[in-house]
């Protein structure tokens, strides 16, 4: 074998393993909530502001492709509606990045959860379990877009029982203030439909500001 197919045989093998490997992204990505997760070995926390109230995240990376967390909630109004009550929660979200390109990607979530309301005298207690997908775009360095679809469930165990379901979709969007600071706006929107005699469709939206910060 001559030296110049040497050297090329060696070139070739030390480029294989990146030319078949899982494209990770832009540079350092992350996000909470345009499609990606934290990077791996790393934690975030999140606050999030708006409508139905205000939250606190924390998140850690398990890997390249997924991560968990732990939230904490605090409501001033039934998640999905327009009724004013004052709520508390918690909440393990796990998200899991299924495909993935250098712009684009696809992230699939859950997000199980217990509520506590308090309104006029009287308190209910709520198990919720969405579930979801996100469509995240790179559309520069330092900007993500997102689309969503969401299926938020929940069921009322307390005084009257009944089940809800609320169809939402959504937009979202992330601008990388700094390597590790985020700064985004999200939104979504659809009916919430109850299983209780007589019940009425609600308009189910949510509209939050977000603040991410990787450590």
């Amino acid at each position: 074998m001559t030296r110049s197919r040497a050297l090329f045989l060696a070139l070739l093998l030390a480029l294989a393993p990146a030319a078949f490997a899982q494209p990770a992204g832009a540079p350092g990505h992350w996000s909470v909530a345009t499609g990606e997760t934290v990077s791996p070995d790393r934690d975030a926390i999140a606050l999030q502001l708006g409508w139905p109230g205000a939250s606190f995240a924390y998140l850690h990376g398990l890997s390249d492709r997924s991560d968990v967390g732990i939230k904490f909630d605090l409501l001033f109004a039934r998640e999905n509606t327009t009724d004013s009550a004052f709520g508390a929660g918690f909440a393990v979200p796990l998200r899991l990045v299924v495909n993935r390109t250098d712009r684009v990607s696809i992230g699939v979530g859950i997000d199980p959860s217990v509520r506590i309301y308090t309104q006029n005298s009287q308190t209910d207690f709520l198990t919720r379990f969405p579930v979801g997908g996100v469509l995240g775009i790179q559309a520069s360095p330092e900007l993500r877009l997102a689309l969503s679809a969401d299926l938020s469930m929940a069921v009322t165990w307390t005084h009257t029982q009944y089940f809800e379901i609320a169809p939402m979709f959504g937009a979202a969007a992330e601008y990388k203030a700094d390597t590790n600071l985020l700064l985004g706006l999200q939104a979504k929107f659809g009916p919430q439909f109850y299983t209780f005699s007589g019940s009425s469709t609600d308009f189910a939206f949510t509209v939050e500001a977000l603040l991410g910060y990787r450590m």
